[in-house]
């Protein structure tokens, strides 16, 4: 591990850090109603695969960390799609005890992911969802999600990475675009408890730490490796 990596780490932890002492202040869980528990226990879902992500990548298990950030994406976007989209009796599903049959017919009524998403645009379009959400979502699912894909399945990907070596500059990436998502899951969590104060926050930590947010490799390598990308 470089000085360069050990660097970036400290931050990114930070970052994340920082986001979880704002989203921690959300009052108790019981105070809300069923789509707003189901949409928090998603997203907290998603923050502790985002967690997970950081601990695999500090042990050199960069793998299994690209692989999880497939799982962190989808939770999110399921607890978006939830909160924004889903009919009251998908939500309620959720809260029927859990057995075989229960899960199985709750899973049949989650749609596949671009599905979720083109119920997602369509929300946007009638200003019921943030735009900009949904388009970040979009651009990380095509950006991100058939290397993902690769990892979780074990396809050329993970097989390359684990023959030749994983470029430390790309787990930089991976790590980036994780603290994407958490900064995403952050600001969903802001609205769902309707607080502008911790929106603006969210916000200003963005800017703070912008260089823990997804980055292009180019710009990794000169950031943090002092040398131009060949």
């Amino acid at each position: 591990m470089s000085a360069a990596f050990k660097r970036f780490y400290s931050q990114s932890m930070d970052f994340r850090t920082s986001l979880l002492s704002e989203t921690n202040k959300i009052p108790h869980i019981d105070d809300f109603n069923h789509r707003e528990i189901a949409t928090l226990i998603l997203a907290d879902i998603s923050s502790e695969h985002g967690h997970a992500v950081h601990l695999l990548a500090k042990e050199g298990c960069n793998i299994s960390a690209s692989s999880l950030l497939r799982l962190q994406f989808e939770s999110l976007i399921r607890a978006q799609w939830i909160y924004w989209v889903a009919k009251d009796d998908i939500v309620e599903r959720f809260y029927k005890p859990l057995t075989q049959q229960n899960a199985s017919q709750a899973e049949k009524r989650i749609p596949t992911i671009n599905v979720i998403l083109k119920d997602l645009d369509d929300a946007a379009r009638e200003g019921i969802v943030p735009e900009r959400a949904v388009a970040m979502m979009r651009e990380f699912k095509e950006l991100t999600m058939k290397p993902a894909n690769s990892y979780v399945h074990t396809g050329m990907h993970a097989f390359s990475r684990k023959k030749d070596g994983f470029p430390e500059p790309l787990i930089i990436q991976i790590l980036q675009n994780s603290n994407g998502l958490e900064a995403l899951n952050a600001m969903l969590l802001a609205t769902v408890v309707n607080s502008a104060d911790m929106i603006q926050k969210v916000l200003a930590l963005q800017y703070l730490y912008i260089d823990s947010l997804p980055m292009h490799i180019p710009q990794i390598m000169e950031k943090f490796y002092n040398m131009r990308y060949q």
